[in-house]
């Protein structure tokens, strides 16, 4: 065929000709034409297979080249990046070989076919210096892969195109002069450029896909299954193997080093520190306020002065994603730290924060500023978080007034090497910062209270600011402007006006005028003029002398007086501002009242007092600390009233920590005092003492002022009203403590000494844990260790069995009142109240509901706090409608109260520990440690201290957990509450007069196979989250639980990010393609040589339709690759949760609702929960739709009491996922223990069972080897081979090889042991493998691995049910045949009375026949010769029990009643009432936990012939629900967190690795950072203070008047000779 040039030329994109692009397909031409380029169709044909055998060659050893340059991208700058690293601050702690293997073959043949190469990154231990960390080189060499391959793609492609520009000119040249033709090594590269490039950009597509977007190949990710878990990263010192595909805080540093040495960085530490501890109260915001010199050399203030200081506020308002306590930091250093000083504070080497001494005179002792950062972190409620409404705040800016100093009183008289502060005035900056946690709602101003909004509109007025925040905690600053006075006359002029003269003029009168400051100024200059000549006059020496002599004052008030009057009667238009308050009428005016009050104020309205005053007539709840510029070089002042404030003490290390959260105090034990050089000596004396806390008394209010002396005045200075109060001196006298309380209704106040907390060698005080990149993970991973903890702890005398001695104690007083009347039984009545929020609650509910299933008559009750804090802690009540509760239909009389709060600090709870004291001495909590808010709260309730054994607190030894996704938090305090049931079972269970009174059901033998079950879970724990009980990671084979759990999460996160990896995707090739100029369909028309206009649009209107649906594409593109359901919705996902445990349900929908709270909205989750047999199928089956996630939990079926649960959930699942739409429906997960897959579900995870058999289980496994004909013969030999054993598995082998004494055993006694064992869950499925097979009929043998399954070993519930019910069926026919006994005789009447519970005449009449001495009660000995008549096998020690066990009033005989109680039990469940030794070898009172090989073995062995082991197996049923509500359901939250954690880990990692760290977020907190609810919501605590007095002192009086009434009732018993007989009892006694 001729090829000739066409005259036309047509544009492409890219600018090119398109004659001017050879085709690979396509012959070369030249300009002339001969008979050498004619070819017939043959060889054209010929040559172009050919050519197209050539290119895909040259084409596939392009890809393997790519490739391996590819991976040979990541190693280079893998080593680069280790240079680097090895190179900088950062220690390698292992060293290793990037490669895990040193093959070069293995290497190329894993990157030329695997596409991957593992790396392994040192691990790297991070100075204080910071560096590259290891995930930051993790993503870096990640990256760098498909960045080189990309632009080696884009690279080639340029100059390709550059190579043909050259070539087209030089062809153009050449066929001009027509001398030369172009070199035939020119036109091959042509031709082969093509493929090169498109493997080039393949190469690069696929690192994209798998660098980019973290598609991991199959063979790769087998690697990573077979590599050692999950776990492997959370060791310190490993190396990351990377396979490339509201509440207040403070320090205060008495100690200079802390400041000198570091220039404060590990300062900074303690308070960053301090800020994420605090942020678990709530933290949208926050901020911190220090002072500094306004000048250098000697703080700026005189001689003989106090310095002059301004506050340098920082605040931050928290984004979503961004870290407050790192973001408060940053801003601290920037408005602190001069950018000169390296991130130094500012004066960390100079004078003023390092003196150590001065020059000569008075002003020769230390003149050192000591510095300090008050901060507060927000969670608002009265206003969004903004930056006006973040603390501190401040409502006066900072203005310049005259100021006299003040000191101690013994610093101005008796000190010596004291500077003395001279009583003359100078000018120094005023201002006032106050951070507050809690509520402000009223204030008393003339002996009226005004609401917030009214003192808000009123601080407008008088001082004449604009509000500066709505928030009512800028209204406690504007408060304190007011107040705090001292050494000002203009402020103290303000104050006289605004609350001495208030009762003439209304505050919220607006036409009131009040003068300005520059007007208070002016009048204030009268009485500095007065004073003044008063100092010149009289030789004052210090203004200490007129403070504290009441005589001076007046004769001050006398020459104020003098100056002022006539400038008063004179109109003088200074004092003109004065004339609407102050009037000079001898008789009726105020002018005395005005200047002694101002005086005063002058002089007494110090920090201490400020404080003082605002309490008093303040009305909410206060955690507060107040600073202001006139007195932060040494006090300040901290409150707490109904808000929680700690203080403590570090005497070694000089250094104050304060805060509202009790943990964020800790902060100090995990820093120490910085070491090295200096320029300054440190003036801080060191005392060896340990660190103390002191907790300020938030129920009565209480004030603390923290004085530290300032230039050798070490003692405290404050005002003649509060001079009275005792002065505690702590750190070696260091500081000076005052306390003063509010009020003292509640307890008497005793010592400061006595109420400190020691927090170092104190074993009850947990350190706060150290910081770890994934705190979830640690969380679950803890769970094994937490839960054998407490179980081990619950063995030994410790702090909880303290309590729970204390809390049986508690309970046998109650019971023994409702055994002798004491106590009336009633609807209302609660004998026993537990109460919590959220998780706690849920647990709280499941407890009470176990608890009062085994005790029937027992009044248990789980109620909200909240609910409790409305009906009972309101002035008004709030109702609690849709809920059974209220004041009057509860009866609240000294009831047993368990507080659930894991944190100890939930407000609610936290109110109810102080509420409920009004109702009960019998309160206990169960919280993370010893060392809580609620804990301080119980303590408290015996102050002296004289019970060793009152301890209240139950506590998991947890400690602070930051992560706000709760996990190991709730399956500790599940743990705790299990162990606490079992004692109080064990409590009721020793006296049969407290069994009967509780209609107890459970007995001994059920707690020992509960404890059993119980110590089991660990192990089955340990296999889910894949860490030991000691904190190791279990050896690999171990670990295919936790593996299967975690690709279950997997494949949901992919699900969840399908739509920001099809973005990304969609984003890459809209860049390429129209980069490049070739959309996807035209490049291929072009490559394929269809270059003719006519397909032009054509392939033109389908890559339109590619960027139309190319989003959907992509999603369909990830579907096909990962295998993953095609037919899903493509938007976002819905995962629903269900258990037939409620609490299970509700807290991991808590759980993975927290993990995604922060996450991206292209790849947000929403999370639903519901309970599968009830609800759940109501609830959300409308909402299924193609593509929704369901995971449900799944009872254990294959026991009795459980079957028809687990059948009701299977049908649950069943019915959502039957709703489908084209084919699709919602993936559907079961987590469980019967391993029996449901058909419509996607995938079914079955958690491994470490217990021993149930007897019902037994008896299924017998008769399904019966099924399988393994009949006994005759003789009872079995029919099995001598070799039939040595095809079971190997641990079958070993253990059923020799008995119980050590003889060897032949095939049948192995078989019949291991039938009768209770080891195997799978029993009959391992038996078969011993089974003579007789002919083809015979069933197959099966594996004996648990993973096998088959229809007939793991059968589903609803086959289940089938045999269970064909079992009582047959059991109960049998049960029902009659004997031979004779109708008539009174054997035969009894037997057939205990049978059918015959009715109360026949049990009367059968009474008197066996009663043969008509006493009317039976005796032990008639008791037995009648029962042996009924069944002459039960022994002597049984009947024994049975008699004990109706002997209920211990008698030693059974009246009618007692006898009817027993009669109507079943034989079964009398036998299952034998007692059972509930001690360990210590006498210590201990649940023991069961040694039987199957449960109900023993209750097997014991039973008199002829009762059925199926019937008996029926007396299990009780435990079998203990086991689904206590332990089954444990382990499956774990399984649930475990693979939401995954799930989340994959979401959260995507981001920072897809944008370079630039995007991402922390799975481990919320928006609202809210761990721990410290707020009132949504019931307010403002009268919980009031309502508790008031109802204590209720008691008290009730108390009095019923005691008077008693004793009356006696004294006239005794003189009148009153008969006392029971008919003739008072009234009263009655009553009491």
């Amino acid at each position: 065929m001729m090829c000739n040039k066409s005259n036309t030329t047509r544009i492409v994109a890219g600018g090119y000709k398109a004659d001017d692009i050879p085709s690979p397909y396509q012959p070369s031409s030249t300009g002339s034409s001969s008979s050498n380029n004619i070819t017939s169709p043959s060889q054209h044909g010929d040559r172009s297979r050919s050519s197209k055998r050539r290119h895909q060659a040259i084409f596939f050893a392009a890809y393997i080249l790519f490739g391996i340059l590819h991976e040979l991208f990541h190693v280079i700058v893998a080593k680069i990046v280790v240079v680097v690293r090895s190179s900088s601050s950062i220690k390698i702690v292992e060293d290793k070989s990037l490669l895990s293997s040193t093959s070069i073959g293995k290497f190329l043949s894993r990157a030329a076919f695997g596409r991957y190469t593992p790396i392994t990154i040192p691990s790297t231990t991070i100075n204080v210096d910071g560096g590259m960390s290891s995930e930051m080189a993790a993503s870096i060499i990640t990256h760098s892969g498909w960045i080189l391959s990309l632009l080696l793609a884009f690279g080639m492609h340029y100059l390709y195109y550059a190579r043909l520009r050259s070539s087209a000119s030089a062809t153009t040249t050449t066929n001009n002069n027509s001398t030369t033709k172009p070199a035939s090594f020119i036109c091959l590269a042509a031709a082969l450029a093509p493929t090169f490039i498109l493997a080039a950009y393949i190469a690069a597509v696929e690192s994209i896909t798998s660098d980019l977007m973290g598609f991991v190949p199959k063979m790769a990710k087998n690697i990573l299954l077979l590599g050692g878990g999950s776990s492997a990263a959370t060791s310190p010192t490993s190396s990351m193997q990377l396979l490339l595909h509201c509440g207040n805080f403070g320090i205060i540093l008495l100690n200079s080093q802390w400041i000198n040495v570091d220039g404060g960085q590990r300062a900074l530490s303690v308070l960053e520190k301090m800020v994420e501890v605090t942020m678990m109260r709530g933290a949208q915001s926050g901020g911190v306020v220090t002072f500094e010199p306004t000048s250098s050399g000697g703080g700026g203030g005189g001689k003989d002065a106090n310095p002059v200081i301004r506050g340098v506020r920082s605040r931050v308002v928290n984004a979503k994603r961004t870290v407050l306590s790192e973001g408060v930091r940053k801003k601290i250093e920037k408005d602190n730290c001069g950018l000169m000083n390296g991130g130094k504070l500012k004066g960390w080497n100079d004078v003023e924060f390092n003196a150590t001494q001065g020059g000569s005179g008075s002003s020769a002792a230390a003149k050192r500023l000591v510095r300090g950062f008050f901060g507060h972190t927000r969670f608002a409620t009265s206003s969004k978080a903004s930056m006006d409404g973040t603390h501190p705040h401040q409502w006066s800016p900072r203005q310049t007034l005259t100021c006299y100093g003040f000191q101690s009183k013994e610093g101005a008289f008796l000190g010596q090497n004291v500077m003395r502060v001279a009583p003359t005035g100078q000018l120094m900056g005023v201002e006032n910062f106050v951070t507050h946690n809690g509520d402000f709602e009223f204030y008393k101003i003339g002996g009226k209270y005004y609401d917030c909004e009214a003192i808000q509109d009123w601080l407008v007025r008088t001082l004449h600011v604009p509000m500066p925040a709505t928030v009512d905690s800028a209204a406690i600053a504007g408060m304190i402007d007011l107040l705090r006075v001292q050494g000002c006359f203009a402020l103290s002029v303000r104050y006289a006006i605004c609350f001495e003269l208030s009762g003439d003029v209304d505050p919220t009168d607006s036409s009131v005028r009040y003068p300005t400051t520059m007007q208070y100024e002016a009048v204030g200059k009268i009485f500095e003029k007065a004073l003044d000549k008063m100092v010149m006059e009289d030789g004052i020496k210090t203004l200490e002398q007129v403070n504290a002599s009441t005589t001076k004052r007046s004769n001050l008030c006398e020459r104020v007086k003098d100056e002022l009057m006539p400038l008063m009667k004179g109109s003088h238009p200074v004092v003109s501002c004065l004339d609407n308050f102050v009037t000079t009428d001898e008789e009726c005016g105020n002018f005395d009242q005005f200047v002694k009050a101002a005086v005063n104020a002058f002089f007494d309205n110090d920090l201490l007092n400020t404080v003082r005053v605002f309490l008093q007539n303040a009305k909410g709840s206060f955690g507060l600390c107040v600073t202001t510029s006139l007195d932060a070089h040494r006090q300040v002042a901290m409150a707490a009233k109904g808000q929680t404030l700690c203080i403590a003490f570090y005497p070694r290390k000089g250094v104050i920590c304060y805060g509202s959260e009790q943990a964020a105090v800790k902060a100090g034990l995990n820093y120490e005092t910085p070491q090295g050089k200096s320029n300054w000596s440190s003036d801080f004396k060191y005392v060896d003492e340990d660190a103390v806390r002191f907790d300020l008394d938030d129920l009565g209010g209480e004030i603390a002022l923290l004085d530290w002396g300032y230039a050798g005045d070490n003692d405290p200075a404050v005002s003649p009203p509060n001079r009275a109060l005792p002065v505690y001196k702590l750190m070696g006298g260091a500081v000076n403590v005052i306390t003063l309380h509010q009020e003292n209704a509640m307890n008497k106040s005793s010592s400061l000494i006595k109420r400190l907390v020691t927090l170092e060698n104190n074993e009850f005080i947990k350190p706060l844990l150290d910081d770890c990149d994934d705190p979830v993970l640690g969380d679950i991973q803890d769970i094994p260790k937490i839960c054998h903890n407490i179980q081990e702890d619950w063995k030994d005398v410790g702090l909880n069995r303290m309590s729970s001695w204390h809390l049986m104690q508690c309970i046998k007083r109650r019971l023994r009142g409702k055994v002798d009347g004491s106590i009336e039984n009633h609807a209302g009545q609660i004998d026993i109240l537990v109460t919590g929020c959220e998780v706690s609650l849920w647990l709280a509910e499941q407890f009470v509901s176990d608890l009062q299933k085994c005790f029937p008559k027992l009044y248990v009750k789980a109620v909200s706090s909240n609910k409790l804090l409305g009906l009972f802690g309101q002035e008004l009540s709030m109702p609690t409608i849709g809920f059974p509760y209220s004041q009057k239909g509860m009866d609240l009389k000294d009831p047993i109260v368990l507080i659930i709060s894991h944190s100890g600090g939930t407000f609610a709870p936290l109110a109810c520990s102080n509420l409920l004291q009004s109702f009960s001495s019998s309160i206990f909590a169960v919280c993370s440690e010893w060392d809580t808010q609620v804990g301080k709260q119980l303590r408290s309730i015996y102050s002296g201290g004289l019970d060793l054994l009152t301890s209240r607190i139950f506590s998991t030894e947890v400690g602070v957990r930051p992560a706000e996704p709760c996990s190991i938090s709730v399956v500790a305090t599940h743990q705790l509450l299990t162990n606490i049931f079992e004692h109080i079972c064990m409590t009721i269970l020793s006296d049969p007069n407290f069994r009967y009174v509780t209609g107890s059901i459970i007995n001994e033998r059920d707690l020992q196979t509960l404890e059993r079950l119980n110590v089991d879970n660990i192990k089955a724990l340990e296999r889910i989250v894949g860490v030991d009980r000691k904190g190791t990671v279990l050896h690999d084979k171990l670990l295919h639980k936790e593996v299967e759990l975690r690709a279950a999460g997997d494949v949901w996160s992919e699900h969840i990010l399908e739509n920001a990896k099809a973005y990304i995707m969609t984003f890459i090739y809209i860049v390429v393609t129209v980069t490049i100029g070739y959309p996807l369909i035209s490049g291929l028309a072009d490559a394929a040589g269809l270059r003719d206009e006519r397909y032009y649009y054509i392939t033109r209107f389908f890559d339109s339709l590619i960027y139309f649906w190319l989003p959907q594409i992509n999603v369909m593109i990830l579907r096909i690759i990962q295998g993953r359901n095609k037919r899903h919705r493509m938007v976002g996902r819905t995962v629903v949760i269900g258990d037939p445990c409620p609490w299970v349900a509700q807290s991991a929908e808590a759980f993975l609702s927290k993990i995604f709270a922060c996450s991206y909205s292209i790849a947000g989750l929403n999370v639903l929960s519901g309970n599968p047999a009830d609800h759940l199928v109501h609830r959300h089956t409308h909402r299924v739709v193609r593509g929704s996630l369901l995971v449900c939990g799944r009872p254990d079926g294959r026991l009795t009491a459980l079957t028809t649960l687990e059948a009701s959930t299977c049908l649950a699942v069943n019915q959502a996922s039957s709703i489908q739409s084209i084919g699709g429906t919602c993936e559907s997960i079961t987590i469980g223990h019967n391993k029996s897959k449901l058909p419509l579900s996607a995938k079914a995870i079955f958690l491994e069972s470490f217990r021993p058999q149930f007897l019902c289980e037994k008896l299924l496994v017998e008769s399904e080897v019966k099924s399988a004909d393994m009949s006994l013969t005759a003789t009872g030999n079995l029919k099995v081979t001598p070799s039939a054993f040595s095809e079971a598995p190997e641990d079958f082998r070993e253990k059923f090889a020799t008995s119980d004494k050590g003889d060897s055993l032949n095939a049948s006694q192995r078989l019949r042991m291991l039938i009768t064992s209770g080891d195997a869950l799978n029993t009959s499925q391992r038996l078969k493998t011993l089974i003579t097979r007789r002919g083809s009929a015979q069933a197959q043998a099966t594996s004996g691995n648990d993973d096998g399954l088959d229809s007939t070993s793991h059968r589903s519930s609803a086959a289940l049910i089938g045999a269970y019910a064909n079992m009582e069926k047959e059991a109960r026919s049998k049960a029902s045949k009659v004997g031979d006994h004779n109708k008539f005789d009174i054997d035969a009447i009894i037997e057939e009375m205990i049978k059918e519970r015959k009715g109360v005449d026949k049990y009367r009449k059968i009474f008197e026949e066996i009663d043969a001495d008509g006493s009317g009660e039976l005796d032990f000995d008639e008791f037995v010769e009648a029962y042996k008549r009924i069944n002459p096998d039960v022994s002597l020690s049984q009947l024994e029990q049975m008699f004990k066990e109706a002997d209920l009033d211990g008698g030693g005989t059974l009246d009618f009643d007692e006898f009817v109680e027993l009669a109507k039990l079943p034989q079964v469940e009398v036998l299952g009432k034998l007692s059972v030794k509930n001690r360990d070898d210590r006498g210590l009172a201990q649940v023991m936990p069961s040694k039987e090989r199957y449960f109900g073995e023993e209750l097997l062995k014991t039973a008199p012939k002829g009762t059925g082991a199926f019937l008996m197996s029926q007396s299990q049923h009780l435990v079998m629900e203990l086991y689904e509500s206590r332990i089954a359901s444990m382990q499956r939250f774990v399984a649930m967190t475990v693979m939401f954690h995954q799930m989340g880990s994959r979401v959260q990692n995507f981001f920072p690795n897809i944008s370079f760290g630039y995007l991402g977020y922390r799975m481990d907190r919320t928006h609202s950072i809210m761990r721990i609810a410290t707020t009132a919501s949504p019931v307010s605590g403002a009268d919980v203070r009031d309502r508790m007095v008031e109802l204590l002192l209720r008691h008290k009086i009730q108390k009095a008047v019923t005691l008077f009434s008693r004793k009356y009732v006696e004294w006239r018993n005794v003189k009148y000779g009153v008969n006392r007989s029971r008919g003739n009892t008072p009234l009263s006694e009655k009553s009491e």
